[in-house]
């Protein structure tokens, strides 16, 4: 399995380039959160697969209508995605922190302390 995920993902000497797994510096970072809030609005508007065909697909159009607008919306507003008040403040707090890690002002150690403890509240 190791041989198989080298060859097919690793880079050309066989190792992950940082740029592959790091999110260091990364504006957005995706994660299983994004899909899983609107799964399970969806599975709620859905009464949990109690649906017939019909009320399934006049669900979907409807939240297909509503994704139109979501990306008209965050377009508009030059995002990339919808972001809760207390994330934008943790993510703003991080980059700051990685800024004084880059201008040599904090250490390596002393980021990840930092990063820790704001992971902990």
């Amino acid at each position: 399995m190791c041989r198989s995920i080298c060859s097919t993902s690793a880079g050309v000497d066989g190792c992950w380039r940082p740029a592959t797994w790091s999110v260091f510096r990364q504006p957005v970072v995706s994660t299983n959160n994004d899909v899983e809030g609107w799964h399970h609005r969806l599975n709620a508007k859905a009464s949990y697969g109690r649906l017939n065909s019909y009320q399934l697909l006049q669900l979907l159009h409807d939240e297909s209508r509503l994704v139109t607008l979501a990306v008209r919306l965050l377009s508009e507003c030059g995002t990339s995605r919808m972001q809760r008040e207390s994330y934008a403040q943790l993510h703003s707090h991080i980059f700051q922190l990685w800024d004084e890690y880059s201008d040599g002002s904090r250490s390596a150690s002393s980021l990840l302390s930092a990063c820790s403890r704001m992971c902990r509240r």
